[in-house]
């Protein structure tokens, strides 16, 4: 890349402006960003400013290339990429040109939750999915939103936007990583949906991660080695049958043998290649995303091969079905990877 390129992709630190700390660790700060916007990406900005072990060695190249990916989307995947992910806008650089951390949208207060912590105080603080995973009862005396108890279309529906997420990150040629409880959040209202967040950690596929791509315990893929899409799938199905099936166990659960109790047999199957299958033969995320639309009611994609039209289910305009590569949009208006 030229340095020309890279204009479209950085902002330098000192056209910030005035900011106020959110949070802070050993890797690095957040700041809300009080004047500072982005025409292209209207709203709320944070800047996430890598400090320690994080700072050392990050290259401008990879973090531009995670940027770009999310540029190269038509305005229609943007929309939903941008719903359902907390995605670097830019990288943050000095004077000099080097990297000193992004920016991202202000994760929205629908996936935020005045919640009782461990210390006993409430706090505002992002809904982690291992909310929806452990007992629905230990959620409910923390004054966590939870799906009531024999409320499945919710937790099918969370599913659903996460296989999604997952294969809007695929087609566009990305590998996510550590998809895990602590690492997408979750709403309820006004209608479920999740949103991934340290998504700084992705990688374009065939290149090096900017940041070391970690694997959360109880959530790695059985071969080890560099985090692929295919571990992205093994996880997407350790996420869909632990968020059916929570429990006190439940993030432990790897068995595709008790998503009998709440999957269909095309779920089943989808399950067991998942879990114990070789790493080649996994379900795409897009397989995961048609089934899981036809459990919530809506039309399922058309397979790889089709060809004529899909017919909505309302009677509405048909939606020509092409045999060709690239992205499909269905009758609800969502644009997926064919």
């Amino acid at each position: 890349m030229t340095g020309g390129d890279y204009d479209q992709v950085t902002v330098d630190e000192g056209r910030l402006g005035r900011r106020d700390r959110l949070n802070s660790g050993a890797n690095g700060a957040i700041w809300r960003l009080t004047g500072f916007q982005l025409a292209s990406a209207p709203g709320p900005l944070v800047y996430k400013q890598y400090q320690g072990q994080a700072a050392v060695g990050v290259s401008l190249a990879g973090l531009a290339s995670i940027v770009q990916a999310r540029l190269r989307l038509t305005p229609r995947q943007l929309t939903v990429f941008d719903e359902l992910t907390v995605w670097p806008l830019r990288v943050v650089v000095d004077r000099s040109g080097t990297p000193l951390g992004v920016l991202m949208r202000l994760i929205d207060s629908d996936f935020m939750e005045n919640m009782r912590l461990p210390s006993g105080r409430r706090a505002m603080v992002p809904r982690e999915v291992q909310h929806l995973i452990f007992d629905p009862a230990v959620a409910r005396r923390n004054s966590v939103d939870v799906p009531a108890d024999r409320d499945l279309a919710a937790r099918f529906t969370v599913c659903e936007r996460m296989a999604l997420a997952m294969s809007l990150m695929h087609g566009a040629n990305l590998v996510y990583g550590d998809l895990s409880s602590r690492n997408v959040l979750y709403r309820l209202r006004p209608k479920p949906s999740v949103l991934l967040v340290d998504c700084d950690a992705a990688r374009v596929k065939g290149s090096a991660a900017v940041n070391k791509q970690q694997n959360s315990p109880d959530w790695d893929a059985p071969e080890g080695g560099q985090q692929t899409q295919a571990s992205d799938r093994y996880k997407l199905a350790l996420f869909v049958l632990r968020c059916l099936l929570p429990g006190r166990n439940a993030s432990l659960n790897r068995d595709p043998a008790s998503a009998a109790a709440v999957l269909k047999p095309e779920g089943r199957r989808l399950m067991r290649m998942a879990l114990t299958g070789p790493p080649s033969d996994r379900p795409l995320a897009r397989e995961w995303l048609s089934y899981l639309r036809q459990e919530i009611g809506l039309q399922p994609l058309p397979s790889r091969q089709s060809t004529g039209v899909v017919k909505p289910k309302d009677g509405g305009q048909r939606i020509p079905v092409q045999n060709t590569p690239g992205w499909l949009k269905g009758d609800d208006g969502v644009w997926v990877r064919t």
